[in-house]
């Protein structure tokens, strides 16, 4: 009898083992299958179309019909964007864990990926915040505008954007370190945290600091001088239709300046939402990051969803500005049409005309 019992419970125990061993098989397969899905397609699909519009933003940005101090920042704020999409391309192999397991990749992987996606990627978020500051003056403090609005004065901001952001990003080079161990009887190197480091009550008090000042501080600001902007934008639209009197048959170019303003009141809205539905989740990823949380599903998922919306705000950059400004829209179509009329035509001249403001 005593044997049977030892038996059966051994049986019990075995039972127990191959269902833990099964669960954990089972939750590795989904989080393999999640990272495929979100970082080797979506997130290779967004970067690509990033990359590509971002290439079209500089290209036409660099005309010589597009200049002044709002063509300045956008420009920078192609090559910030551009920039941070070609480091994430370096990031999808480490998510879906097909990253070279040399010493000089885990090196890059443990000191240099996260700092440098991340610092562009803040520089981004400052010019974003820096142009809002110049649209805010435009519309709101219109008799200041000429204090602000000046090359000098943006590429000073520029400037100041890209020595705080990787200034502020210098701790987290010290965040992972490379750990060597051997597969196969040859020697390979991973990345894991540095627990010296990650665990001090320091560190997390600098984490929640940067990310208040990079994503949830501007995320407010954004909200802040959009929402005025638009209020401001309505109340004259308002104002001006009433005082000539402007109607569904009013005079054309009237009609199309009212169209023009409500566009921008549209887009302004659009902008401030996908920033912050974007920029929230990182903020919070951030925080909760850690090695521990790698074979938890319900973490990898919100990892995934905040990493792509991230990803999807630098992305979408050039056709949210090309959707408001007018000048790029015409100067990108004006650029197509003579490409194609020269490749119809060798002999037909080039001409990109554009009037309109941003």
């Amino acid at each position: 009898m005593t044997e049977f019992l030892i038996s059966d419970m051994n049986y019990s125990r075995m039972n127990s083992t191959f269902a833990t061993n099964f669960s954990q098989q089972t939750s590795d397969e989904k989080i393999k299958n999640l990272k495929f899905i979100a970082y080797g397609i979506i997130g290779s699909i967004i970067i690509g179309l990033g990359v590509l519009g971002n290439l079209i933003n500089l290209f036409v940005l660099t005309r010589p019909s597009l200049k002044g101090v709002t063509f300045v920042y956008l420009t920078w704020l192609a090559i910030s964007d551009l920039m941070s999409l070609l480091v994430s391309a370096s990031s999808l192999p480490r998510f879906l864990g097909i990253q070279p397991k040399t010493y000089l990749a885990a090196v890059y992987y443990a000191h240099g990926e996260i700092p440098l996606v991340n610092a562009f990627m803040a520089s981004s978020i400052f010019i974003v915040v820096a142009l809002s500051v110049d649209r805010y003056f435009s519309v709101c403090l219109p008799t200041r505008f000429k204090e602000v609005h000046n090359i000098q004065r943006a590429r000073r901001s520029i400037t100041a954007a890209y020595i705080c952001a990787f200034t502020l990003y210098v701790p987290i080079c010290f965040q992972k370190c490379v750990v060597p161990f051997n597969f196969n009887k040859t020697v390979e190197y991973g990345v894991y945290d540095n627990l010296n480091v990650v665990d001090h009550t320091a560190y997390r008090i600098y984490l929640l600091v940067k990310e208040i000042i990079v994503r949830l501080g501007p995320a407010l600001l954004l909200t802040i001088f959009n929402i005025t902007i638009i209020m401001t934008l309505q109340k004259t639209l308002t104002k001006r239709q009433d005082r000539l009197g402007i109607s569904s048959t009013g005079s054309l170019p009237s009609n199309m300046r009212c169209r023009e303003k409500q566009r921008l009141c549209t887009l302004l809205a659009g902008i401030t939402v996908l920033f912050i539905i974007s920029m929230v989740p990182a903020a919070i990823l951030t925080l909760l990051n850690s090695d521990d949380e790698e074979f938890h599903f319900g973490f990898q998922l919100f990892r995934a969803f905040a990493n792509i919306m991230e990803l999807s705000n630098y992305a979408m950059n050039f056709y949210l500005y090309c959707t408001c400004s007018s000048e790029i829209r015409k100067t990108f179509t004006s650029l197509v049409a003579t490409h194609i009329l020269n490749e119809s035509s060798p002999s037909s001249k080039p001409s990109v005309l554009s009037n309109s403001k941003f």
